[in-house]
C-alpha cells in the first residue's frame, strides 16, 4: 500500500505554493528546472501543487534537497512532505508530513495495521528531523 519506508529508493517531494517554492529554490541555489508545476497548479485548480523532488535527474543533491525543506521549517511557510516509490505516483504516494488526521489514521489502522505502524514512525522520525532543522545555527549537511 505504502512505498518502502527508509530504503534509499524513496523519491521525497516537497508540494506547496509554486512562488515560495520559487523563493526557495532561488534562496537555496538549486536549478530552477527541479520545480515543476503541474497544468492545475497554472490554471487555480490547485493552488499549491507545484512540488520539488529529491533525487531526480535535476536534483540528486540530498543536501540541497535538505536545504529547501529547511527554508520551508525556519520561515514558517506551509508545505506536504511526500515519499513515492521511484516508479511513480501509482506506486504509492505517501504524504509524510503533516500527519494524516485522525478518522484517516484509525480507517488505515483497519485495514492496514503494518502500514499505519510504519507512517507513525515515519511521522516520529520527521517531527525530531524537522525540529533539529528549526534550530537556530544547524546546516542542512549536519542533518543527513
Amino acid at each position: 500500500m505504502i512505498p518502502a519506508l527508509g530504503g534509499s529508493g524513496l523519491i521525497w517531494r516537497i508540494q506547496a505554493a509554486p512562488r515560495d517554492l520559487a523563493r526557495g529554490v532561488s534562496a537555496c541555489e538549486l536549478s530552477a528546472n527541479c520545480l515543476v508545476v503541474p497544468d492545475a497548479t497554472w490554471t487555480g485548480l490547485v493552488p499549491d501543487a507545484a512540488y520539488v523532488e529529491c533525487p531526480t535527474f535535476f536534483l540528486e543533491d540530498k543536501a540541497g534537497f535538505v536545504a529547501l525543506l529547511a527554508f520551508f521549517v525556519i520561515n514558517s511557510l506551509r508545505f506536504r512532505l511526500y515519499a513515492r516509490a521511484p516508479a511513480g505516483e501509482a506506486d504509492g504516494l505517501l504524504m509524510a508530513y503533516p500527519r494524516l488526521d485522525d478518522a484517516t489514521m484509525q480507517m488505515l489502522r483497519h485495514f492496514d495495521p503494518r502500514s499505519a505502524q510504519q507512517i507513525n514512525q515515519l511521522w516520529q522520525r520527521l517531527e525530531a528531523f524537522l525540529g533539529r532543522i528549526a534550530l537556530p545555527g544547524a546546516e542542512p549537511q549536519d542533518l543527513l
